[in-house]
């Protein structure tokens, strides 16, 4: 078999490829969901990987963001157009999508729930950031991007069939608010701190010892950043702005 890396020798090549891989791997991933829901974020990470991990190796950072953020957008337009058309019945499909389905509509109902709750989602979001930095570290990025993969596909599912309750004149409204601002630059931040600590491991597994080169540095800080202003704008406007609008604009409340 080909070496799919090989594809990455030109940042254009790597993109169109890594891209097509993402629709072959979507479906095929859907196939074998029948059997385990966890093997569609699989099927989506190996489709990423090779691409992620030559630019990183040539620390080319930026481009190896940039691959990840077209991977993570065409991903989001697959899963969310499965779930419209689907509806929950597709549920099965989606590791997790049919809980966090429960979960948000309940939220959008009474404005009670972990979303807009500081109490209820700081530490669990302080442990999947953990997580989340462990899994990339060990694993030179691909237990990292497999967690977002995950983490991505039941958050999309969601947006899916939130769309089917939008109200007739409030579809476009709806479709904009489901991905909420904060919840944008949490997947930024995530990118960012991925490709750092796979830059890091990277050169640990290959010198033996921990190095922080300078790029590395700076999107770890940035990351930082980005991180925290979910944490922020979770706290302050989910509950605020967020709920409100969803409720009003769609048929979800009683």
């Amino acid at each position: 078999m080909e070496d799919p890396s090989r594809y990455c020798e030109n940042m254009l090549l790597c993109v169109v490829s890594t891209l097509a891989a993402t629709v072959v791997a979507f479906y095929v991933g859907l196939l074998l969901a029948k059997a385990n829901p966890l093997l569609l974020p699989l099927c989506l990470t190996l489709a990423v990987y090779p691409g992620f991990l030559k630019m990183v190796s040539a620390n080319r950072l930026w481009a190896a963001q940039a691959l990840v953020y077209g991977w993570a957008l065409l991903s989001t337009l697959l899963v969310a157009y499965y779930s419209y058309t689907q509806g929950m019945q597709a549920g099965g499909m989606i590791a997790k999508g049919e809980s966090y389905v429960r979960e948000m509509f309940d939220w959008i109902r009474t404005g009670r729930g972990a979303e807009g709750d500081p109490s209820l989602f700081v530490l669990p979001k302080i442990v999947e950031v953990t997580v989340f930095s462990v899994a990339t570290l060990l694993t030179v990025g691909f237990a990292g991007l497999f967690m977002g993969a995950y983490l991505l596909d039941y958050m999309n599912f969601y947006v899916g069939v939130l769309l089917t309750f939008a109200k007739a004149e409030h579809v476009l409204e709806v479709a904009l608010l489901s991905w909420p601002v904060y919840a944008v630059l949490r997947v930024v931040g995530y990118v960012m701190l991925g490709t750092a600590l796979s830059r890091v491991s990277w050169l640990l597994l290959r010198e033996r010892r921990f190095r922080l080169e300078d790029g590395a540095r700076r999107l770890l800080v940035y990351s930082l950043v980005f991180i925290a202003l979910d944490f922020l704008l979770k706290a302050t406007v989910a509950n605020a702005v967020y709920q409100p609008l969803l409720k009003a604009y769609t048929t979800i409340a009683p």
